[in-house]
């Protein structure tokens, strides 16, 4: 039951919660082409064609990692999605210069949250990269997003609440206009960490701030999950023996 039984490499980088909530903040694309930056094992991507199976979605996933881009294509074939996905191994900038321009209808992407020294440095290469942004910032992804995407097309993401100034900045310099975001909270009580966010390539200044959706409700060992996350994102379900 997706995501459970995906293949990680061993001792590298293990996706979090923020992925699956990222495949369930996507609309469906008017056409069938997405793509996904910093793709890690492939959790996006594929969350995407379960999402969506009727579209004709075909998804390019492209992490710098090789062995991130061999378990997304590991994966890929567990799930039986065929050639509706394809791993490729390239940066965010790689895949902005090498992928065939505004051919794209949807782009997503969960970066690097956080600048070189901003916080606790881990031993494992892979992790590092996936945390911060020593591979390039965020400043590449809008880039590469911006580059791929047709007119209209829409450019989603999570990052960290703290630098969405920034984020929506950068994302209105390469012409991606901000459009719809919603903050994540733990807990009612509790500070927004992250924040889910859209883009539309071409369009006019305008944001749209959804309800706050909090994950958790209870204490202790009578934590759980609120209906609101799972209903938002129904993939959190498969740790509660429910079905996607």
């Amino acid at each position: 039951m997706f995501p459970r039984g995906l293949a990680q490499p061993k001792g590298g980088y293990r996706f979090s919660m923020d992925a699956l909530l990222l495949a369930s903040y996507a609309r469906a694309p008017r056409a069938g082409r997405a793509v996904d930056l910093g793709a890690g094992c492939g959790v996006v991507g594929l969350g995407l064609l379960l999402r969506f199976p009727d579209k004709g979605l075909s998804v390019t996933a492209v992490d710098l990692d090789a062995a991130m881009v061999e378990a997304c294509r590991e994966n890929t074939a567990r799930l039986g999605l065929g050639e509706a996905l394809e791993a490729r191994r390239l940066s965010a900038a790689e895949a902005g210069r090498e992928l065939p321009p505004q051919t794209f209808d949807l782009a997503a992407a969960n970066p690097p949250y956080r600048a070189p020294g901003a916080g606790r440095i881990c031993k494992e290469e892979s992790r590092v990269r996936a945390r911060f942004e020593v591979d390039g910032d965020f400043a590449e992804f809008a880039g590469a997003a911006a580059r791929l995407l047709r007119q209209g097309g829409r450019f989603v993401l999570v990052h960290l609440s703290e630098r969405l100034g920034a984020v929506m900045r950068t994302l209105s310099d390469v012409g991606v206009e901000p459009k719809r975001a919603r903050f994540i909270h733990s807990r009612l009580q509790e500070p927004s960490k992250l924040v889910l966010l859209e883009g539309k390539k071409g369009a006019r200044p305008g944001l749209r701030v959804e309800p706050p959706l909090v994950l958790y409700e209870g204490a202790g060992q009578a934590t759980r999950l609120t209906e609101g996350a799972l209903a938002f994102c129904s993939f959190l379900g498969c740790n509660l023996g429910k079905k996607n």
